[in-house]
């Protein structure tokens, strides 16, 4: 079994210079004006205890990226400082070029209003129904009129397959409902960028599949949009994006497509990914187009095709 490798800044730099990310283009020149996130050297502290060391990462227009990384990395974290909730100790946090966590308010809401958010918990207003909860995201967010509105509203809600919830409570929703309506309500609002939060975390497989089937369906209506995912779940993060970036003890420790970083990434990447891959049965090994040689390693002879 291979130990962990301590993530020190050297080591950020070496999966880089093995896969180059998929934001930069086969010309080798860096296009900014698509970049839609940029987030460099972010630090943040907590009670004088580190959490991110030095966190950098750009998305572009049109990516699907998965934030991996154990538990307790601070993905989560990352997705606040870029959204300006927390604001990082050093580093910046660019959101469609602007910096949320030194913008005035008015610029910060108006950048928000490109973004659709799914929290871990759904986010929802308790005191607000399910149609309350979309309706105020599109009104506020939105210059839909009240016809468009309530066409989306059904849209959602039936694409996402709660088309009888639009009078229920949070609390009268099971947890999976609730991501599936927060999901809704983060793409309501036709967002440049979707951002989602552990959205399968604590989700029986059924229902995990769903939600990524709902994602993938919704998220695709009108072209493709940019998307960000959070997750420590290595099947779901390969099954949402190509492209991975992984956290570990504070730092980007790999960046970039993750069939290659499963067979020749840093150890400790290989490691982490391999680890909560092998033991799948070998027919859906297959269905998630893991690599030939990866399923001939770990996989015995007879079951391999």
């Amino acid at each position: 079994m291979h130990q962990p490798r301590v993530a020190t800044r050297d080591f950020l730099e070496e999966p880089a210079a093995q896969f180059p990310p998929n934001h930069l283009l086969a010309t080798g020149v860096f296009r900014a004006e698509l970049t839609l996130i940029k987030l460099q050297n972010i630090v943040k502290n907590f009670n004088r205890a580190p959490l991110l060391k030095g966190i950098s990462l750009t998305v572009q227009e049109g990516e699907r990226v998965s934030l991996i990384g154990p538990g307790g990395c601070g993905k989560s974290t990352v997705l606040k400082i870029l959204l300006g909730l927390v604001p990082p100790d050093e580093g910046e946090a660019l959101l469609f070029s602007t910096d949320m966590c030194h913008s005035d308010e008015d610029k910060r809401q108006s950048v928000l209003k490109r973004v659709g958010m799914a929290f871990q918990q759904g986010g929802l207003f308790d005191f607000m129904t399910v149609r309350e909860n979309l309706l105020f995201a599109m009104e506020h967010m939105t210059d839909k009129d009240g016809e468009e509105m309530e066409y989306d509203l059904k849209r959602l809600l039936a694409g996402v397959k709660l088309p009888k919830t639009e009078g229920m409570f949070p609390h009268e929703l099971s947890g999976g409902m609730k991501r599936r309506v927060g999901i809704a309500r983060a793409l309501c609002t036709d967002p440049d960028i979707a951002i989602f939060d552990e959205p399968t975390a604590g989700l029986d497989p059924v229902t995990s599949t769903i939600i990524l089937n709902m994602i993938d369906a919704l998220g695709g209506k009108g072209g493709k949009k940019t998307m960000l995912v959070a997750s420590s779940n290595v099947e779901i993060a390969i099954r949402f994006a190509d492209r991975i970036v992984v956290i570990n003890e504070g730092l980007v420790v790999a960046d970039g497509p993750w069939r290659q970083l499963l067979v020749s990434g840093p150890p400790w990447v290989q490691h982490f990914l391999s680890t909560r891959l092998i033991g799948l049965d070998i027919e859906y090994a297959h269905e998630l187009h893991l690599p030939p040689s990866f399923i001939r390693k770990n996989w015995s002879a007879h079951s391999v095709r």
